[in-house]
């Protein structure tokens, strides 16, 4: 079972392992924490089902307005207990109060209505210095406030009398957690979770063995297969780590094989909460992979486990207490939990694993045990390259090592109860330290850590190209004036018209050149082949081969300044992040836009560019897609726009936890309203579910919102998706439509009688046999669609006209088209039809090349004349996706231009073989 991981063998050599018999092995001990919600009297643990339900409608309804006015409207818990109570005295003197059950006439309605977060955490007393956590019943337990872990001076309490004379503990620093078994328990009862989650017994591993099979999703990587359920870790007497079958078993069985066999992804970040003094707080994330895509990262299906305390990040040994209560609960979910599940009868076992640690850089360094990413010797947690390496072609022609997992988890335990001189010797020499998830049956540190796109391509790299080399090298200089690089690159930056869902870049990019978001750096390397040619062409159109003069007072940097040389690198890696950001891949297209990768990195290198650690990880890219599937699937978008919703948390401010306690009380009753609104029964009132919606709004006050992630994720769940206005639109006059009127009438007429042969459509106005095309019965005109959750508008609509051009198929091509008009067609008692009348943008062979023609297809540039052809109708399944529009003005043909870039990273299959072999010839 030892070696079942190795015959997937990542990019490089495989590392030696050295054969030891190792004997007289032993279970890994399981973290010694307390889980939380253990301490929970029977009676005090939260049911499943609201008890609010029992009861009738209207003590319900008094029991949301005591909430809402109390949690949302600001109410001291006294005005609110008084307005419940008002409430309740109504009904009683009306007679219709019930005795059985009795009604409450406190703030505890909450808990009736079961959206009391306070019952789901756990608020641990940790040590201040190690962070060592103590359930509130073991604090009480504790014969002194001194921690209890050996050579440790932190101090978990005050003491004092309150004033009822009570001798009370208050607990220094708290951290506060949230059940994971508890949650899924949760979860699992809400009708339609269950069913959403994927059924992969009947599944076939090894799929994208064959290079040219499409991967949409993690299950489609080499890891979702592997993953084993009732398995047992032990270390032996030499250090060896292994897992065996739990009981002696025979055999394991697979996570796989499993109804509900849970695959999660653990994703640790720190973020600044407070404006005024820094304070940096950890929520620690459990997302359900099995779950659809577009419901994954809802944040009502994203389990908060529990958050870090501030005010500093702590270090390796401080996050080993932290994640030792879910780890304990993920160990007992590799062995299975009963749960009840909704639409099941009886009781049903749950499995879970975790597949993928994902997190930035230096969260994952932390999270994994493994050396930081400065490190001398060993910065990479995928293979042995060192510092040096970073900086030579050794570290990008394959040539490097990759980590040996076991040799790793040896050195980790090892590491585990070494003195701190010796644990220090072995970080420097093998480049690990304990962390608590090694005692995870199954967890390799190396193959099962995900290398973050996201930070490392968007936020590292692209970063790197315009910080440090395009404006730190001085290639975009204001020397010149009105004419200058500069002033050239912030016009055209500002020209571009967006699609309306993008937002817009700073306009003083040229001055103010730091981006905050991974999604601007994304959305700049997108026009990036374009607005460097504009700011960069001679009077020809062509990038000079030399270098732009240095501003005055200046030293010159110590790479070559060239600018076509640096061109043709950048066109490397645009194509690369395009090939290997796409939502649907295959390994074929994976090693091809790693090669890309590697060549733009070669290219800096023979340019004398340095390089960082950056570069030479995304040289793993292609292994982790083969392990995990499309970094679409995986990539730390959504929990970033986690953190950001966290931080928009009001709070008080107080240090000790007491800030995180907040965050997390938000994030668990979002959860409870909305298991609450699923769980209403059929007959409730409109006016409880006006309470609930209204509950929902308060908390919508911002882009994160509940309703508005639910909205967004569901559009994106199908390529073929469209949806129309909710208002219905009203038939139209095609005869009195359009401009110049009428203009409709005869192309639709047309492309129906394609549409529909069989109808023998014909004119109403004409006086041969057939259907006749009534102009004023047949059509209704949109303002806009929804196709694959992106909005689509036209040049009749005023308001959706910014959102007019787009992209439509032509056979294995694209053309970009304007959008004049969207209808939907019906005749008699056909299916009604949607269709858009577009006109083409002009293009033809007397356009001069351009820079980037060899890798336009792929890069999804186009250009052509300010012109546009005819009227003609397509069907909107053929609208692929939305574009942005850049001005430019042609020296060669003294002719404005329109450059078009499309706005997607999903069909590149149509130009993946003639990649390959130009990355071949490379």
């Amino acid at each position: 079972m030892d070696d079942q991981h190795a015959e997937e063998q990542p990019q490089g050599r495989r590392a030696p392992v050295q054969e030891l018999q190792d004997f007289n092995f032993r279970p890994v001990a399981w973290p010694d924490v307390r889980v939380p919600g253990s301490d929970q009297d029977q009676e005090d643990r939260p049911s499943l089902i609201p008890r609010a339900f029992q009861e009738r409608p209207g003590v319900r309804l008094a029991y949301l307005n005591t909430v809402i006015g109390n949690v949302f409207g600001k109410q001291s818990i006294q005005a609110a207990t008084d307005a419940l109570n008002n409430q309740l005295n109504c009904m009683l003197l009306e007679g219709v109060l019930p005795e059985h059950p009795h009604p409450v006439r406190h703030l505890s309605a909450k808990r009736r209505l079961g959206i009391d977060a306070d019952q789901w955490i756990t608020q641990y007393a940790i040590c201040p210095e190690c962070w060592k956590h103590f359930t509130p019943a073991q604090v009480k337990e504790l014969p002194s406030p001194e921690c209890t872990v050996p050579d440790c001076e932190g101090v978990l309490y005050d003491e004092h009398t309150d004033a009822k004379g009570k001798r009370v503990r208050t607990s220094k620093k708290i951290m506060p957690h949230v059940s994971l078994i508890g949650s899924l328990r949760r979860m699992f009862m809400r009708p339609g979770f269950a069913k959403s989650v994927r059924d992969s017994r009947q599944d076939h591993p090894g799929q994208n063995e064959d290079e040219d099979y499409v991967m949409t999703d993690m299950h489609d990587g080499m890891l979702w297969h592997e993953l084993e359920t009732n398995t047992v870790r032990e270390i032996g007497e030499l250090g060896t780590v292994r897992d065996r079958p739990q009981d002696n078993q025979p055999a394991t069985t697979k996570l796989t094989e499993h109804r509900y066999g849970l695959h999660l992804t653990l994703n640790i970040d720190w973020m600044g909460i407070l404006e005024n003094r820094p304070h940096s707080s950890g929520p620690i994330y459990y997302a359900i992979n099995d779950l659809p895509r577009d419901q994954r990262f809802l944040q009502v299906n994203v389990i908060c486990a529990a958050i870090m305390p501030g005010p500093k990040e702590p270090n390796i040994v401080q996050i080993n207490h932290c994640l030792e209560p879910s780890t304990r609960e993920l160990m007992e979910l590799k062995n299975g939990v009963k749960m009840d599940v909704y639409g099941e009868e009886g009781l049903v076992d749950v499995f879970a694993d975790n597949e993928a640690l994902a997190c930035d850089m230096p969260a994952s360094h932390k999270c994994n045990g493994t050396a930081g990413h400065s490190h001398d010797f060993h910065p990479c947690a995928f293979c042995d390259i060192d510092i040096v390496k970073i900086n030579t072609p050794e570290g990008y022609n394959n040539s490097w090592t990759a980590k040996d997992d076991h040799h790793m988890l040896r050195q980790s335990f090892y590491s585990k109860d070494a003195t701190p001189a010796r644990q220090e010797a072995i970080l420097r020499d093998h480049g690990v330290r304990f962390s608590i998830l090694n005692v995870i049956p199954g967890w390799l540190p190396s193959r099962k850590s995900a290398l973050d796109f996201m930070h490392c391509i968007f936020l590292g790299i692209i970063s790197h190209l315009f910080m440090r080399v395009l404006f730190g090298g001085y290639m975009l200089s204001g020397m010149g004036g009105i004419n200058s690089p500069k002033r050239r690159f912030e016009d055209i930056i500002n020209a571009v018209r967006w699609p309306s869902h993008v937002t817009r870049l700073p306009k003083n990019l040229g001055e103010n050149q730091s981006l905050k978001k991974a999604d601007e750096w994304r959305r700049l390397l997108t026009i990036t082949p374009v607005i460097l040619w504009w700011a960069w062409r001679d009077a020809n159109d062509e990038i000079p081969d030399t270098e732009p003069p240095l501003p005055p007072n200046t030293v010159a940097p110590d790479f070559s300044r060239n600018r076509r040389s640096l061109y043709q690198a950048i066109l490397f890696l645009c194509t690369g992040v395009r090939i290997l950001a796409s939502r649907t891949i295959s390994m074929a297209q994976a090693r091809t836009g790693q090669s890309f990768l590697a060549h733009y990195c070669l290219e800096c290198l023979q340019l004398r560019i340095p390089l960082t650690i950056n570069h030479q990880a995304s040289m793993h890219t292609a292994d982790m897609i083969k392990k995990f599937g499309p970094v679409y699937a995986w990539w730390l978008f959504a929990f970033e726009r986690f953190n950001g919703m966290l931080e928009r948390v009001h709070h008080n401010g107080h240090d000790g936890g007491r800030i995180e306690l907040t965050l997390l009380r938000n994030w668990v009753q979002t959860h409870l309203i909305y298991e609450y609104l699923l769980a209403l029964p059929a007959d409730t009132h409109s006016f409880e579910r006006d309470q609930i919606n209204r509950i929902i709004k308060v908390q919508a006050q911002d882009r994160g919102s509940m309703m508005t992630q639910i909205a967004v994720y569901q559009s994106e769940a199908a390529e073929d998706n469209v949806r129309l206005p909710l208002r219905n639109a009203k038939l139209i006059n095609l005869r009195a439509y359009g401009s110049p009127p009428g203009v409709f009438y005869p192309i639709l007429l047309q492309y129906c009688r394609s549409l529909w042969p069989d109808l023998h459509l014909v004119g109403d106005l004409s006086c041969d046999n057939g259907t006749p095309f009534y102009a004023n019965k047949v059509s209704r005109a949109l303002t806009y669609i929804r196709k694959d959750g992106i909005r689509y508008g036209c040049t009749m609509n005023r308001h959706t006209h910014a959102d007019s051009f787009a992209f439509i198929s032509q056979g294995r091509t694209r053309v970009p088209v304007q959008i004049t008009a969207l209808f939907v067609v019906g005749v008699l008692d056909v299916v009604p039809h949607v269709c858009a009348v577009v006109r083409r943008l002009v293009s033809d062979d007397d356009i001069p090349a351009m820079p980037w023609d060899l890798y336009a297809s792929t890069l999804g540039i186009h250009i052509s004349y300010t012109e546009l052809g005819p009227q003609e109708v397509v069907p909107v399944s053929r609208i692929e996706c939305p574009l942005a529009l850049i001005p430019v003005h042609s020296n060669v043909l003294k002719k404005d231009l329109w450059i078009t870039v499309s706005f997607d990273h999903v069909s590149l299959q149509t130009v993946i073989t003639t990649l390959i072999q130009q990355s071949q010839n490379l």
